[in-house]
């Protein structure tokens, strides 16, 4: 499902992307790979521009600025926690360090595109189906976890996970 961002998303994501890799520069924490700083915020804006599309499809809470962490947990809808993970392959896959770094109870894969102002929602695994089903792969930094873009499930389903937490009879 692709996504069209506003005007006004994509720059609160750039603000916020920019906010990050500052906070973390003044913090002197060490980044994740050695790359550029304009690169680091590349990246963080592509990944707040991923959560939004995810917190906007879903009507939960649009991603803030965390300081520390985020617990592993990008998003809540209901009761539900999400993590949104980008990648920036329309066929890239669902990627954790490894089975302790998949925190949430369900990760959504986003892909960019040739677009600025637009992103795919991939598809989404609950964490059971994610260990259920992953591999290890070395992408060059050593082994990782990894689910392939064809086993995830459809936006769809969770959306329909979602309506039924939110207004469903239990």
């Amino acid at each position: 499902m692709r996504i069209k961002l506003t005007r006004q998303d994509l720059h609160e994501c750039e603000v916020l992307g920019r906010d990050t890799v500052k906070v973390c520069k003044m913090q002197k924490f060490t980044p994740r790979l050695d790359t550029p700083d304009e690169n680091r915020v590349l990246s963080n804006i592509q990944g707040f521009k991923a959560e939004y599309a995810v917190a906007k499809i879903l009507g939960c809470k649009l991603p803030t600025l965390n300081i520390v962490t985020d617990g592993g947990v990008d998003l809540w809808v209901e009761d539900i926690g999400i993590d949104v993970k980008y990648t920036k392959r329309s066929d890239g896959d669902l990627i954790f360090d490894d089975f302790d770094s998949f925190k949430a109870d369900v990760a959504v894969l986003v892909a960019t595109t040739e677009h600025d102002d637009q992103v795919t929602i991939v598809g989404w695994l609950d964490k059971e189906t994610f260990e259920a089903r992953a591999h290890d792969h070395d992408y060059g930094y050593g082994a990782r976890k990894v689910v392939s873009n064809d086993e995830l499930f459809g936006i769809e389903s969770l959306w329909t996970k979602v309506v039924d937490a939110r207004y469903g009879v239990h």
